[in-house]
């Protein structure tokens, strides 16, 4: 629920003296009545401010989308929307209450309350905008035989400025040892009197930010009446992990009924070190497998389908313990079919091994399939039934959801935000592994690219991604893997067109040879009958 009816204008005190002359006259035509259509002049009580916020003049105004409540004597509530354009103190309502009611003892606003006797219930709201103006402005209004009926506030309001927000925040959450958020209740006659008082409890109120955001977030929101010792602060990113937080209070906060007080918070500066996920490595903003992706017979990892794995070593692939020395290509050509391979054509879930036209996807330029599983070639009908999917996305089929295809953007951000060095690793002697590691920048500073080799243990390479050179099929043989040791060819998830290529390039290839790195790649062999290795990303 959100809800933006009963706000104060955050204005100048100078435009104070303005706000006046849009009050709407009252009209001596309107009549009193308990039933039928009604017409009510409804007022509403400003908010107190105080020296701690000379910004706000605490002038409440109506919205043109307002409506209020009127309370029958069964306990139902009628709605009366706002009968003008609102940005008045004042302004009028009409409506019906319907036939067989008839009018209570109070008005209510906003209307989607509960009455039950003298008691009203109410849900905060857990969730608000930023630069919004009262996350719930509950108010209550005697109606005494009179058209005209005054508002008065219920809450409290609080103005909250954060600076330093950092970039990389999707949403800030406030919390307290009292509940700012969810169900109260307060009888009509205590709550006029004493406002709505605040309860023990942990339920939080969460201000969503845009995608694109300022470093200064403003937004003001009501909070039940009472004395808080605490209102602490928490900056979340969009996968819900903890950035910072901030105690906003120096000493106990008094909130009185209507009342209005400002208060900031400058947040700490966020770590750039990011959370750890099993069995990834974070770089250029994405979560990669720690391997690539194997089907090996009588395989077993937890959470994969059966003969299928995370290869155990960045290095390993088939075949990488008969490499010769660096930059010296080997041909895998076994004389069969044999129960270990990690060169798959692009887009089949049902035989990923096969040059057959029939076994890789046949998708139209434009589809992603990344995290996708689909009964038919084409990938047009797409289904969650692992057991029934026959082309789509390997890694997403074989790991049962837990990691997917690398994208477009997940190849852009690697290409240019990480730094690369071209790397080989000794696996005996006078064998090496060579490829490239990716790695993130120091903070501050612009990717590097080194194509020296630099000799570096397994451990080593656990400080970034390293994708190494295990070949590539063509895709006119099925079992042929080339030029292992000086080329390494990786699916990504789209089919484009472009860069030369006069029919689509499937899974935008990232291909690395000899001691360059070629993204996007193409060429009329490689379509989506050939082979290549496939670098899982992790499904946050």
């Amino acid at each position: 629920m959100k809800l933006k009816h009963n706000i104060f204008f955050i204005l100048a005190v100078a435009a104070l003296a303005s706000c006046s002359d849009k009050e709407e006259v009252y009209d001596p035509g309107l009549k009193f009545s308990t039933t039928g259509d009604v017409r009510f002049m409804a007022s509403i009580e400003n908010c107190g401010s105080t020296r701690a916020s000379l910004i706000n003049t605490g002038e409440a105004r109506w919205l043109g989308e307002d409506a209020i409540g009127l309370v029958c004597t069964d306990g139902t509530v009628a709605v009366l929307p706002l009968d003008g354009t609102g940005d008045t103190r004042k302004a009028i309502f009409s409506g019906t209450i319907p036939e067989g009611k008839t009018l209570g003892e109070y008005a209510v606003h906003p209307t989607n309350v509960s009455v039950i006797g003298k008691e009203l219930s109410i849900n905060l709201p857990s969730e608000i905008a930023p630069n919004s103006y009262g996350s719930c402005s509950l108010m209550i209004a005697p109606i005494n035989n009179s058209p005209e009926i005054a508002f008065k506030q219920l809450m409290s309001y609080v103005t909250l400025k954060v600076t330093e927000v950092n970039t990389a925040t999707s949403k800030l959450v406030l919390s307290s040892e009292k509940a700012l958020s969810g169900n109260y209740t307060v009888n009509f006659e205590d709550g006029l009197e004493n406002g709505l008082q605040a309860k023990t409890g942990s339920e939080i109120l969460t201000i969503n930010l845009p995608e694109r955001k300022d470093a200064t977030i403003s937004t003001t929101f009501s909070i039940p009446v009472g004395e808080y010792e605490s209102l602490k602060l928490e900056a979340f990113d969009s996968d819900n992990n903890l950035l910072c937080e901030k105690e906003i209070l120096s000493s106990t906060f008094n909130a009185q009924r209507g009342g209005l007080r400002s208060l900031e918070a400058e947040m700490p500066k966020v770590s750039t070190v990011k959370p750890v996920i099993e069995g990834t490595i974070l770089v250029a903003d994405t979560y990669w497998a720690t391997g690539n992706l194997q089907y090996i017979e009588n395989a077993t990892q937890d959470g994969f389908q059966t003969n299928w794995r995370i290869a155990p070593e960045q290095y390993m692939f088939v075949n990488y313990e008969n490499m010769a020395g660096v930059n010296k290509a080997v041909t895998f050509s076994p004389s069969a079919y044999t129960p270990q391979y990690d060169h798959f054509n692009w887009g089949g879930i049902a035989d990923p091994f096969s040059k057959d036209p029939n076994s890789s996807a046949t998708a139209a330029v434009g589809t992603d399939i990344s995290g996708k599983l689909f009964t038919d070639q084409a990938c047009t009908v797409a289904t969650t039934d692992f057991g029934t999917a026959r082309y789509g996305d390997l890694a997403f089929w074989a790991s049962k959801g837990k990691y997917r295809m690398p994208t477009k953007q997940d190849f852009d951000n690697l290409t240019t935000k990480a730094s690369r060095q071209y790397v080989s690793v000794k696996v005996g002697e006078g064998k090496y592994v060579t490829g490239f590691l990716f790695f993130d920048p120091k903070e501050g500073e612009a990717p590097t690219i080194n194509e020296d080799v630099v000799e570096m243990t397994p451990e080593e390479l656990k400080k970034g991604l390293f994708l190494p050179k295990a070949g590539r099929r063509y895709n006119a043989s099925d079992f042929n893997v080339n030029v292992q040791g000086t080329q390494g060819v990786y699916w990504g998830s789209e089919v484009i067109t472009g860069d030369g290529a006069t029919e689509p390039c499937y899974g935008f290839v990232l291909s690395i040879a000899n001691a360059g790195v070629r993204y996007p790649y193409w060429n009329k062999a490689f379509d989506a009958k050939a082979g290549f290795c496939l670098r899982p990303v992790y499904v946050k």
